[in-house]
């Protein structure tokens, strides 16, 4: 008998791009709803509904617009084929509009916007005229017009330097608009030229050519993106004498655009390929989503949402292609460099407003992340299972004995090897500093830890976790 002690000194991400015997102990090769930012293994926090009711759409959601309002925070969903408000004064879902073409939720923008002194939101789908919502209004009215050169049936918006820029427009795909800048009684919904002077003016360029469409516009401090679906360029300048539209050269696979998300002035997108940001000059490869590069080859990225919520990103996609709504996030913590995984919802979209993670349910539930014990009611089921260990050497036999460890709540344990499987469930002491011990079982030459809840219940597995085993040179 040689009785041996190995810990697992913390927690940490999810990695799936090496064999289990290169992944360090801390690292998981199957993981999902976990939270380790402290170190230690914890149940993820859950969402609860941010309002009572829920919409009952006619056509399936496709997305989910939160934005502050002098009265109060306020909420837009779109199925494909309406335009919804929430109306906190009745409790309600109020049909605001109805589309005349139906709505592609990968290809429909919104922006909050001033005209005149009127705050208003713009929806623009690229397959009619873009639309304008005041605060509170019950309907919404069509943007711009024809003597105003503004009621082109645009795709993406965005402001930048004040005016506001649009393309997606399916009769001219690679063309960018530009409005008038607002002020001295010229507002935004005026694209003309303006006599008076070039750099007030409105207008529009061809950037590369229509075979080559805009997929997505987005302003960072100093420069305007602008995605095509084989290249990307960026416009730099303040005014348009002073425009420069500059192609990026890097390689990368194109975005949806609403698997875009900007973080501290950079713009991080996901894509097959794995996740990268552009910095300001060029596109690069996020080293960590190589980790997941398994999981992103055999998921549905063709409705992929994303949102920025603090430090963390999140990107919700399908697991599978026959999937129609989203029942996978990926949880990216910029700071940590690491990702988790969240299951066991199916999304229509997501959203970040004041610091809190909104979603829209597939059944038309507005739910916000605020760390509750279940997802409005559904379990939330947790799992994290170790690489294969050997503890250094493949040599010897070891007989798995006790696990010690602190925490709370409930889990189950379940410890594999070639020997054989052995499950147990293990209730943490309520006596405070105190620890447990886990009897375990089974011998081999390598084994498996894995850490579950039970029937949905919270739980936290303090770091370290000693495990105690016994072990034998094979004859």
């Amino acid at each position: 008998m040689a009785y041996q002690t190995a810990a697992l000194p913390a927690f940490s991400g999810v990695r799936m791009d090496l064999c289990d015997g290169l992944l360090k102990a801390d690292m998981s090769p199957d993981a999902v709803n976990a939270d380790t930012r402290s170190g230690s293994l914890r149940s993820a926090g859950g969402f609860s509904r941010a309002v009572s009711a829920a919409i009952d759409p006619d056509t399936p959601l496709v997305r989910l617009f939160a934005h502050a309002t002098a009265n109060g925070d306020a909420f837009l969903a779109v199925s494909q084929d309406a335009l919804y408000r929430y109306d906190a004064t009745a409790a309600l879902w109020r049909t605001v509009y109805l589309f005349e073409y139906g709505v592609d939720g990968t290809k429909t923008d919104f922006l909050n916007v001033r005209i005149g002194v009127n705050d208003r939101v713009l929806i623009s789908t690229g397959r009619e005229q873009m639309l304008s919502l005041a605060t509170g209004a019950n309907a919404a009215e069509p943007f711009g017009s024809a003597q105003k050169l503004s009621n082109k049936r645009c795709r993406y918006t965005e402001l930048y330097f004040g005016r506001l820029f649009a393309a997606g427009d399916p009769e001219a795909p690679g063309r960018l608009y530009w409005s008038k800048t607002p002020g001295g009684g010229r507002m935004i919904d005026d694209w003309r030229a303006d006599a008076s002077s070039e750099n007030v003016s409105g207008g529009f360029t061809d950037v590369g050519v229509d075979e080559d469409p805009i997929t997505g516009l987005y302003a960072l401090s100093n420069q305007l993106l602008i995605f095509k679906r084989d290249s990307l360029y960026r416009l730099l300048g303040d005014r348009p004498s002073n425009y420069r539209i500059v192609a990026v050269d890097a390689s990368f696979r194109q975005p949806k655009h609403t698997a875009c998300v900007r973080y501290a002035d950079r713009l991080y997108f996901l894509t097959d390929g794995g996740l990268y940001f552009y910095d300001g000059q060029t596109v690069r490869r996020s080293p960590a989503f190589r980790a997941l590069g398994p999981l992103l080859a055999h998921s549905d990225l063709s409705q992929a949402r994303a949102a920025a919520c603090g430090d963390v990103l999140y990107f919700a996609l399908r697991s599978r292609e026959s999937l129609p709504y989203d029942d996978l996030v990926i949880e990216y913590d910029v700071l940590r460099d690491r990702c988790m995984l969240r299951s066991g919802f199916r999304l229509a979209d997501l959203c970040a407003l004041h610091g809190s993670l909104y979603a829209l349910t597939a059944d038309g539930r507005l739910v916000v992340f605020d760390g509750s014990d279940t997802y409005d009611g559904d379990p939330i089921d947790v799992r994290w299972q170790t690489p294969r260990l050997d503890l250094g050497r493949k040599d010897v036999k070891k007989t798995l004995l006790t696990l010690t460890a602190a925490g709370s709540g409930r889990m189950r344990v379940r410890a594999m090897s070639d020997g054989g499987c052995y499950e147990t469930v293990a209730q943490f002491s309520t006596v405070p500093d105190s620890v447990t011990e886990i009897p375990l079982r089974g011998e081999g030459r390598v084994f498996r830890l894995e850490f579950s809840s039970v029937d949905g219940g919270a739980f936290e597995l303090e770091a370290p976790v000693t495990l105690l085993f016994d072990q034998q040179r094979r004859p």
